[in-house]
């Protein structure tokens, strides 16, 4: 379109707005509900953030921390920490989430079995916490998604102590226990609008725990208004972080001491 025309027609509505009273009053109407509803969803999202402990500012940054919550509704942990590791667990049971971590320790051996030759050629390492080097696993790095491990603790203790973790903490309830898989199956339910997020709890081979939670909100069968929303306020997150701030017989801390003093690269 030619911009004179374009230039036109913008300078018709504007008078129109300014000299037809009624219009006048509606445009004026819809710009007061704009403004009030982007006060309420600000509110309510710097009041959620806060609510889950979580900050806005740590790795990858406050931008990308306030587009996943805006557009995400899940978190799970991985040895990297990225933001973009799936949660894949559903309601129907632990086996095939237990299956999975047990595939991948048998997969972790075998690929140690491989590489000693390597090994005995090269020079010993000291072993460090996973960070994040390249500049994709910096912009998609969240240390509250790092897979923590308690090194020392069988995994029928360590189950135990997840148990009696999740018991101890306000509005998380088990509500389906493998003993097999060494998987937990919980909920979180919040104390005001008494929305409810799923988690999965599963110890794994390696003395590690891992964590996937994800929120009911926007699943199919959810009547919710706020199902049209797509993020979650970083609530997932936060209940993964409230799970490991626990100290699990005094290991808890010294782990995530050593996440701390190794930071990015």
């Amino acid at each position: 379109m030619n911009p004179t025309i374009e230039i036109a027609i913008a300078a018709v509505a504007l008078a129109v707005i300014v000299f037809v009273p009624r219009v006048r009053r509606a445009v004026s109407r819809v710009i007061a509900v704009c403004i009030a509803v982007l006060a309420i969803a600000v509110a309510v999202g710097g009041t959620a953030v806060l609510v889950n402990n979580i900050s806005l500012y740590d790795s990858p940054g406050s931008s990308a921390r306030i587009r996943r919550f805006l557009t995400v509704d899940w978190a799970a942990t991985s040895e990297k920490g990225s933001g973009s590791a799936e949660c894949g667990h559903g309601s129907s049971g632990g086996e095939a989430a237990g299956a999975a971590p047990e595939a991948e320790g048998r997969s972790r051996s075998k690929e140690r079995k491989r590489a000693k030759p390597e090994r005995r050629e090269a020079k010993v390492a000291p072993a460090a916490t996973p960070s994040p080097s390249a500049p994709g696993e910096q912009e998609d790095y969240y240390p509250e998604l790092v897979r923590r491990g308690y090194p020392g603790i069988s995994r029928g203790k360590l189950f135990e102590l997840a148990q009696q973790t999740v018991n101890g903490l306000g509005g998380w309830k088990i509500v389906g226990s493998d003993a097999r898989a060494l998987t937990l199956d919980c909920v979180y339910t919040t104390r005001v609008l008494r929305m409810e997020d799923d988690v999965r709890i599963t110890v794994m081979p390696n003395s590690e725990i891992d964590l996937c939670s994800r929120s009911r909100i926007g699943e199919p069968g959810s009547n919710s208004i706020l199902g049209l929303f797509p993020g979650d306020f970083g609530a997932n997150i936060g209940h993964i972080k409230e799970f490991y701030e626990v100290d699990l017989s005094g290991n808890q801390q010294a782990t995530v001491k050593n996440v701390e003093s190794n930071p990015k690269k």
